[in-house]
């Protein structure tokens, strides 16, 4: 377990002495003292004044959960609580300093990543100061041995609200045989905006605490709806988190008639057209709203929900309202997978899914998830790797195990295309969509690079990490994420890669490849802006139980409709 530590001093001990004896009358009086900056040495307990009073103040009521600086969070450390998230600034509105201290940091080197061993990590407010060899310091320090430091990991693309709803009840459906019962997720998701706004926020804070508790400290956020993004908002904002946000035109409940019936011809998406339009115009006021909210943190873009959905009107206007933002837009590239689609869109635009990309939207930087029925994939593979473009793999899209290996991962790294990797839904443990990423693109690479067209790269974690953090910020234009070094934003998480089942008992020889056997509890701590999210293990901005408990009541609202409307079809079982 990681653990602070500094010096201790005569006035600790008095602090500890005052704030002990104030217990016994006055608990938030005492909570009030044991909020101050204390520095405290490692390694203390039961037998510690302080400890004991920071110990029996964490169960009280009367403290109140508010962010604090750094150094007020030592006694709750100790006391082996999670400490509140640091403050902007010291006393006297100083600078503050933490030194982390890991066995191994992933560090960028000649655009791609590189670990390095017994290297400390300077962070000075809300950025890396300094990545420096180990050496001894007065600074306040976070000792971490054992544990691996790499950058807040970056979903290239997620639906916040949806992934807990329709997890544990679709991962039975068929690809092979369509013939067979089914139980789709449109349906549920088609119902989250029928929540109110405090039960959508329910579900969404669930789904977002799940996304950094796994060590996800950025999302590129495509929400269902204008509502539902709103909601993505508000969360992340309460929680402090990051995010580039937009909501999917058309919406869900628009969404889901387009896309499950046939598209035969060109009127049907002309006639669409007003209200395409009207709901560009609407995400594009709220996006001007809160964009740059949160001290930056919250960035809007614009979402196209599906290419067979627009016109030319449409996606000009869409592309004008992401040129006003100046951040770019979010789109789902999977016509290919819909013969109907797929003709609608040769009929209308005379061209393939990519060339219409290229044509209307990469004078601006585009994030495209899934890239699924390419149908030329040697002249899409070279659109897809235009500077503009960020090619999103997925690979527990469509529920853990559904389409496996089925998205162009070999491919697009074998091809030079900037590839991150995203949550899309279902699955929010982000370490086991790198361990994903990595097995289903070597099990592609192996079983069809003899026939493939194009060259496939086997992947390795190596590619799986750089895809989610570089690559990540290199599509989004910042620099100053997906990297640990001087000048980067405190984006930074630790995981543990020597307990049981992950490693060997001690340190690892190659410990980036023993994440292939960890998972999102691996993960310890997560800072954001210099800001911790995740201390040992636990969720420093909200109580986890509390958040399951009100998502599980969200989700079993739309549930009980689904079983009044006989969704729950018995799936075969052999």
């Amino acid at each position: 377990m990681a653990q602070f530590r500094s010096g201790i001093s005569r006035r600790n001990v008095l602090i500890g002495g005052v704030a002990g004896g104030l217990l016994a009358t006055q608990k938030a009086a005492a909570a009030s003292y044991l909020m101050r900056p204390h520095l405290h040495a490692a390694g203390h307990g039961d037998g510690c004044i302080v400890c004991g009073a920071a110990r029996a103040a964490q169960y009280s009521d009367a403290v109140v959960r508010k962010p604090q600086p750094l150094g007020a969070q030592l006694l709750r450390v100790q006391a082996g609580a999670p400490p509140r998230a640091s403050g902007d600034e010291g006393p006297g509105g100083s600078s503050r300093v933490l030194v982390v201290r890991p066995s191994w940091v992933m560090v960028p080197r000649d655009d791609t990543v590189d670990v390095l061993s017994d290297h400390d990590v300077v962070v000075r407010d809300d950025r890396i100061e300094e990545v420096r060899p180990r050496r001894a310091s007065s600074d306040l320090a976070l000792d971490a041995p054992g544990q691996f430091l790499v950058p807040g990991f970056i979903s290239g693309h997620s639906h916040a609200a949806a992934a807990s709803l329709t997890r544990g009840w679709i991962e039975e459906n068929s690809r092979i045989d369509r013939s067979g019962p089914s139980r789709s997720y449109f349906a549920a998701m088609d119902l989250i905006d029928t929540l109110d706004d405090e039960e959508l926020d329910d579900l969404t804070a669930l789904n977002l605490a799940e996304m950094v508790r796994s060590g996800c400290t950025t999302q590129v956020e495509m929400s269902l709806s204008l509502k539902q993004v709103q909601s993505y908002v508000r969360v992340a904002q309460r929680f402090g988190l990051r995010g580039f946000a937009s909501g999917m035109v058309p919406g869900m409940t628009r969404l889901g008639p387009i896309w499950n019936r046939p598209l035969e011809t060109p009127e049907v998406l002309e006639a669409a057209d007003p209200a395409t339009i009207a709901e560009i115009a609407a995400n594009l006021d709220y996006a001007r709203a809160v964009h740059g909210s949160a001290d930056g943190r919250i960035q809007m873009m614009m979402a196209c929900g599906v290419t067979p959905a627009f016109t030319r009107a449409s996606m000009q206007a869409l592309l004008d309202a992401a040129v006003e933002l100046g951040t770019g837009t979010h789109v789902h590239i999977q016509a290919g997978g819909n013969p109907h689609h797929n003709a609608l869109i040769h009929q209308y635009w005379d061209m393939r899914e990519m060339e219409v990309i290229e044509a209307t939207l990469m004078s601006q930087k585009v994030f495209g998830a899934h890239c699924i029925g390419l149908e030329d994939i040697a002249k899409d593979l070279a659109i897809m790797a235009d500077p503009n473009f960020t090619f999103v793999h997925c690979p527990s899209a469509g529920g853990a195990g559904v389409s496996p290996s089925s998205q162009v991962f070999p491919e697009a790294l074998a091809a030079g295309v900037n590839t991150s990797i995203g949550y899309d839904t279902h699955s929010n443990d982000y370490v086991e969509n790198l361990k994903l990423a990595t097995m289903q693109g070597r099990a592609r690479a192996q079983l069809l690079h003899k026939t493939s067209p194009v060259p496939m790269k086997e992947p390795t974690i190596w590619d799986a990490l750089e895809s989610a953090t570089l690559a990540g910020a290199r599509g989004l234009g910042r620099p100053d994420l997906g990297r640990i070094e001087a000048g980067a934003r405190a984006d930074m998480t630790l995981i543990d890669v020597t307990g049981l089942l992950i490693g060997n008992g001690g340190l690892p020889r190659e410990p980036w490849n023993n994440l292939l056997y960890a998972n999102g509890l691996s993960v310890s701590n997560v800072m954001v802006d210099g800001q911790w999210k995740v201390r040992n293990g636990n969720l420093v901005f909200a109580d986890a139980a509390a958040l399951q408990a009100r998502g599980a009541a969200a989700s079993q609202k739309i549930w009980d409709r689904l079983e009044a409307e006989g969704h729950f079809a018995p799936m075969p079982r052999r």
